[in-house]
């Protein structure tokens, strides 16, 4: 026990105390590549167009409606209810942010309740508004139309009956903290881990370990703890930060733990794989990068996996990560995969494994 307490405590300082790069690269940065994507894309939704269908007719809608740039609005006059059920697939589809129904005659109803607000044959006229409050852009839609409504006059005048399609709120904060999680378990446990091996093999380290009583898989998973305390400093960083930022940390916590956990035996377990078959530096760093941007970017990181084109959808279904991060944030309802979250990790690990297991030899290339 006293000889692997030795070699951890030269490996983290070796690898982690000594070194300014991996200090800021795998601690520090997360934390400012949080600030940077919150600042930029946190209220993008401020500056998009809502798409809203109004089934019905409605000149005075339609003035004021006209006079909202950000507003497109689409007027139906001839609809069914299956025209709303459809409708309703289109919204929970993000296709479009809101639909409003008015009755059969608004604009006269609406008139003959400002004439008879103060009798009591006064009725105020009904409407419908469907939302998904989950999504930024359908909430503020649908704040705009409740605030059309309560400018015209008497908002008492107008009952409207909200549908909620989905009964959550969420902003970009929120669903990026799980993104920058995932990209800070690739950078920790994919790019600093192979890079370790390779210059623990450029600089002859395992072969002079080789020649003590410290087995290789100790080594190697010796080296991969000093990489999960690296992680761990690093996350706590990011949720301290993020929770100021009112990112609901607290509820992503047990999800985080465990996903988090299970992807950094995965990417471990991946990387020994990956250098079993290649003892060649310049191949392996491109495999890094190769991996690290395709994961990044097609696996829903920072943009939900429904916007990404079909092809990348089905690309980002191969990705292990792209389940740890929809895993982690189907804690508050943003996740857009509803199963597999752990079924694909656990293969991933358990095939890499077993390869690790098979070809236990071919990792003396390391030496």
């Amino acid at each position: 026990m006293k000889k692997y307490l030795v070699l951890f405590k030269s490996l983290f300082k070796e690898l982690f105390l000594t070194s300014k790069d991996s200090v800021f690269w795998l601690t520090i940065f997360p934390t400012i590549l949080f600030l940077i994507l919150t600042s930029i894309f946190g209220n993008m939704e401020e500056n998009v167009q809502f798409r809203v269908k109004i089934l019905g007719d409605s000149e005075m809608l339609k003035g004021i409606l006209d006079n909202i740039e950000q507003m497109d609005a689409e007027f139906i006059q001839d609809y069914s209810q299956e025209t709303i059920d459809a409708l309703k697939v289109e919204l929970e589809r993000d296709n479009i942010d809101a639909i409003l129904v008015l009755p059969n005659d608004f604009d006269k109803l609406y008139s003959t309740s400002l004439l008879l607000r103060k009798t009591f044959l006064f009725r105020q006229v009904p409407v419908e508004l469907y939302d998904v409050p989950l999504r930024q852009s359908s909430a503020i839609a649908s704040d705009v139309i409740k605030g059309i409504f309560g400018s015209m006059d008497v908002p008492e005048n107008v009952g409207y009956e909200v549908h909620n399609l989905s009964g959550e709120q969420y902003d970009y904060n929120n669903f990026i903290y799980p993104g920058i999680i995932g990209m800070t378990i690739m950078s920790v446990f994919l790019c600093a881990f192979m890079s370790y091996l390779i210059y623990f093999r450029r600089k002859k380290i395992l072969r002079k370990i080789s020649t003590t009583p410290i087995s290789m898989i100790n080594v190697y998973l010796t080296t991969a703890a000093v990489n999960l305390i690296a992680l761990i400093i690093g996350l706590c960083g990011l949720s301290v930060v993020a929770y100021f930022l009112g990112v609901d940390v607290v509820t992503y916590l047990p999800s985080m733990i465990v996903h988090t956990l299970i992807a950094c035996g995965v990417l471990t377990m991946m990387t020994l794989v990956v250098m079993t078959f290649s003892s060649n530096s310049s191949g392996l760093f491109v495999f890094q990068q190769v991996f690290l941007q395709i994961q990044m970017f097609a696996g829903g990181f920072y943009f939900p996996l429904k916007v990404l084109t079909p092809f990348i959808r089905k690309l980002a279904n191969f990705l292990p990560l792209t389940y740890t991060v929809d895993g982690i944030r189907s804690a508050k309802g943003l996740n857009s995969l509803n199963t597999n979250h752990y079924i694909v990790p656990l293969i991933y690990l358990l095939l890499s494994t077993l390869i690790v297991l098979f070809r236990s030899r071919k990792l003396t290339v390391l030496q």
